[in-house]
């Protein structure tokens, strides 16, 4: 992946290509993301740049043979590591998988978590494991198939269980010439603390509107501006879920007509009323995808949030909600000051429990 195809970030571009320039590469770099940002781009971009035989100023030729193997994600001296099934005790379950990552990758950098555990019908949350640490050590003991530097992109690092990171602390701080480390993670506080003071951190904020919106007409040039702005700020700036939202990918509409039901169950249940379906939607919710329930928690976010404005900001854009039996107005009336806190610490810490994999039913 070429930088200048890579979203917005042009600061962290800048500095990663200064230090290539000035010979001041640090060989293990930390690439924090948040919630609905991806830098796994950056790394791609990053990598190519490292390998490529006749760099610019500012990119890499892409023209190479280098460049030519890293744009189908078989340059033999670039590795990933990742959360996936596990591959036996001797095996590494990333090696294992990587067709079906490497397959998942070309056709959008931009994926989650989710999609990649979707697309390898992995019910559980996988790990990287000691079997995946001893592989990264065996390679980086190794002399580079093409002379040049040898590049170890893990993704979500903070899903490496304790065993492998021990593994890798000796390769990460004291690593042989030309090799990278590129540590991806939106949860660093869960890295280990050894592993992560040897880390030089790169914080990869929220796309501006400006960026995902340019992007977004590229893509779909019949949409006005208006409501492209208005899909970035239903979607919080994610642009992965903005792309999956238009493209029919992501269950949207599906999930107001769950959260109409579940506000019904809730009122009716106050007398007693159909407690028992109550039971069952929640039943139904917890069977859903993980994806799926972490969506309809920010459906219901947005859908509170507007609630609670539209008294403030009668003009406020409301969802295009499909059941004419759902009157907007008389649910935000039930949205008031001494209840959107609580619901919305609710809401964010269920949130946050669902990505690590709490007890779906249980929520």
């Amino acid at each position: 992946m070429l930088f200048i195809n890579v979203l917005g970030h042009s600061d962290i571009k800048e500095v990663l290509i200064n230090d290539v320039s000035n010979g001041r590469i640090a060989h293990a770099q930390l690439f924090s993301e948040i919630d609905g940002v991806s830098a796994l781009p950056m790394a791609l971009a990053f990598s190519m740049y490292l390998f490529c035989k006749n760099q610019s100023i500012s990119d890499s030729c892409g023209t190479c043979a280098s460049c030519k193997k890293m744009l189908k994600l078989v340059h033999p001296d670039l590795h990933f590591f990742f959360p996936s099934k596990s591959a036996g005790t001797i095996k590494s379950g990333s090696k294992e998988s990587f067709p079906e990552f490497q397959k998942l990758l070309l056709n959008n950098p931009y994926f989650n978590e989710s999609d990649w555990y979707m697309s390898n019908n992995m019910k559980t949350p996988g790990e990287i494991r000691v079997s995946d640490a001893r592989v990264i050590n065996k390679i980086a003991n190794l002399k580079s198939y093409e002379g040049g530097f040898k590049v170890f992109i893990i993704w979500h690092a903070e899903k490496m269980n304790t065993e492998a990171s021990n593994k890798l602390l000796k390769n990460i701080e004291e690593p042989n010439a030309k090799t990278v480390f590129i540590v991806i993670t939106k949860s660093s506080n869960l890295l280990l603390p050894t592993i992560k003071s040897r880390l030089q951190a790169k914080v990869f904020k929220n796309l501006n509107v400006d960026i995902l919106k340019n992007q977004i007409q590229q893509l779909y040039p019949d949409l006005n501006g208006d409501y492209i702005n208005n899909q970035i700020h239903t979607f919080d700036y994610n642009y992965n879920d903005i792309i999956k939202h238009l493209s029919g990918k992501l269950e949207k509409y599906d999930n107001y007509n769950l959260f109409i039901d579940w506000v019904r169950l809730c009122f009716l249940s106050i007398n007693k009323k159909q407690l028992s379906d109550l039971i069952e939607w929640c039943n139904s919710a917890a069977s859903l995808e993980r994806s799926k329930q972490l969506n309809f928690i920010k459906i219901a976010m947005e859908l509170f949030r507007c609630g609670y404005l539209i008294k403030y900001h009668p003009s406020i854009e409301l969802p295009k909600i499909t059941d004419d039996n759902f009157n907007f107005d008389k649910f935000a009336n039930s949205i008031k000051s001494n209840n959107i806190i609580e619901l919305v610490e609710l809401l964010n810490n269920a949130f946050y429990a669902l990505e690590r994999y709490a007890n779906s039913k249980i929520l």
